[in-house]
């Protein structure tokens, strides 16, 4: 049912930004990604979203990746438009390019990395993370 109810927003956020029932039409709209942690999550996101979202640390992350990236080139879009996000704690094995999880990231075509920040928050932390960012290969 959960999945069904997805695919019922993403084509109702859809309606609403082109302009129905008097919704201000974004240009462009943003992208809808799709959160999940299994194959019919990717697969949903492929056909019906912008993107996928899951954990860096997932097991099965390059199947998943695979999934939701073949399920998307069927569905008759690029490839290329497909966004692959990933989310992970805060932590400097992300922050470094050089790291083995972070080449685990580029070889899986990872398009965007979302930092996780537990409150409280320590300024000094942030900080630090953030002179390691100019580091980081962008491509």
């Amino acid at each position: 049912m959960r999945a069904g109810n997805v695919v019922e927003a993403i084509e109702l956020i859809r309606r609403l930004w082109s302009g129905h029932a008097g919704f201000l039409k974004p240009d462009p709209p943003p992208p809808i990604i799709v959160g999940g942690f299994g194959p019919r999550m990717a697969g949903i996101a492929g056909r019906h979203a912008d993107g996928f979202n899951t954990q860096a640390m997932h097991p099965r992350l390059a199947e998943l990746a695979r999934t939701a990236r073949d399920e998307h080139t069927k569905s008759g879009r690029s490839a290329g438009d497909f966004i692959l996000t990933v989310f992970a704690g805060l932590d400097d094995r992300w922050l470094r390019a050089d790291s083995r999880a972070r080449q685990m990231l580029e070889r899986t075509g990872v398009d965007r990395l979302i930092l996780l920040q537990e409150p409280p928050f320590d300024p000094d932390e942030i900080r630090a993370a953030g002179r390691l960012l100019p580091t980081i290969r962008h491509g």
